[in-house]
């Protein structure tokens, strides 16, 4: 179970020196899109009564909790110099020369970047920041938010702020279910809910011999809402969360490989509204999953490290979004798209029993490595 520290936080440490980063803060609830379909925002609260404050000085109350809000904003998405982000971590940092990246390397990690971009590889594996790597002044620069909460709990969990005990109860989420599908494959009669049930029981033994205590949001065919999945995580007080899937583009064969989201940070765009035509949705409202941004972050990598490595699949990224199932977590989480059922290859073997079994391997392994960084912690 988690730290009194970790559950009760309520302010958000937006710290402009120094090399600890607090992972918690007060988090009212916002609705976005998510997966598969958008959650409502709620309708404003309607006063009982007229407000009886003078109007000059609710104005000026207005005036300076915007003013507030943005003073936070620019604090948050403030730029970090890599040289900068090198002496924090203690790493070297080696800039870019010719056509080889500039790289941020020490403790056995090491991150490549290019300016202009948000791809960056981290210890080999793609990951996509909320914001482009900018060039000023001749010097590559960080969104302070991802260096804090995308980077430093991966690359020194020991700096981040506060500390989480071992996990314990583990909460798994297999997508979809009752007549919520899931993706599918129409050409084969393969189905996303029915896989991801199937490895999620694969997961909660392989958990359970490893001495966890595991609670699934779903144990047979039954439809649940996104905020539903959350609430039983939370009621189990649940150490990690994590949601499995599978997914399919439509008309598209060819795409695969496995990706794993965390939930967008605060003030940062999920990776998909970068693409062509697509609106900035942007949350300048915390979610209550964003307390744990930082340790959502080393979740996903372990994650991301073994479901690559074992499955060989095609590394697609460890990316964020506004996913609803996350939403409303009181620990950290994840969503993981193990394969494309759209892609005939892939479907196919994602059909087997021993390859759901792979899988499930594959997450718990991950799972396992996020618990001994929890624990290498507090050394």
């Amino acid at each position: 179970m988690r730290t009194m520290a970790a559950r009760f936080a309520v302010v958000l440490a937006l710290i402009g020196a120094g090399l600890t980063f607090d992972a918690q803060a007060q988090q009212p609830v916002r609705a976005a899109p998510t997966r598969p379909g958008a959650t409502p925002s709620a309708p404003a609260a309607t006063p009982s009564r007229p407000a009886t404050t003078p109007q000059k000085s609710s104005s000026a109350a207005a005036t300076k909790k915007k003013s507030t809000a943005a003073s936070a904003e620019a604090s948050a998405t403030a730029l970090l110099s890599l040289p900068e982000i090198a002496s924090r971590l203690g790493f070297t940092y080696s800039a870019a020369s010719g056509n080889r990246p500039s790289v941020l390397s020490g403790r056995g990690h090491r991150v490549e970047l290019n300016g202009g971009s948000r791809e960056v590889t981290v210890d080999g594996l793609r990951m996509f920041l909320g914001e482009p790597v900018l060039v000023r002044s001749g010097k590559l620069h960080l969104s302070r938010i991802d260096y804090e909460r995308r980077l430093l709990p991966i690359l020194r969990p020991d700096l981040v702020r506060p500390r989480l005990v071992k996990p314990r109860i583990i909460a798994i989420d297999p997508g979809h279910g009752g007549v919520d599908r899931g993706t599918r494959n129409p050409k084969l009669g393969l189905e996303e809910k029915g896989f991801a049930l199937d490895v999620a029981k694969r997961l909660e033994r392989l958990l359970e011999a490893r001495g966890f205590k595991v609670v699934l949001t779903r144990t047979e065919d039954v439809k649940l809402e996104l905020a539903q999945r959350a609430l039983i995580a939370n009621r189990a007080n649940a150490d990690l969360f994590v949601s499995i899937h599978f997914n399919s583009l439509p008309n598209d064969a060819r795409t695969r490989g496995a990706e794993i989201f965390t939930f967008a940070p605060q003030y940062q765009r999920s990776t998909n509204s970068w693409g062509p035509s697509q609106a900035d949705d942007t949350e300048r409202a915390a979610a209550p999953v964003n307390r744990y941004d930082a340790w959502s972050s080393a979740l996903a990598h372990g994650i991301h490290q073994e479901v690559i490595e074992q499955l060989k699949v095609f590394d697609r990224g460890q990316k964020i979004a506004h996913f609803g199932v996350l939403r409303g977590l009181d620990c950290p989480g994840v969503l993981v798209e193990s394969g494309f059922l759209s892609n005939e290859e892939e479907a196919r073997k994602i059909a087997t029993p021993a390859y759901r079994q792979q899988i499930a391997a594959a997450l718990a392994d991950g799972i396992v490595k996020y618990a001994k960084t929890i624990e290498a912690s507090h050394r």
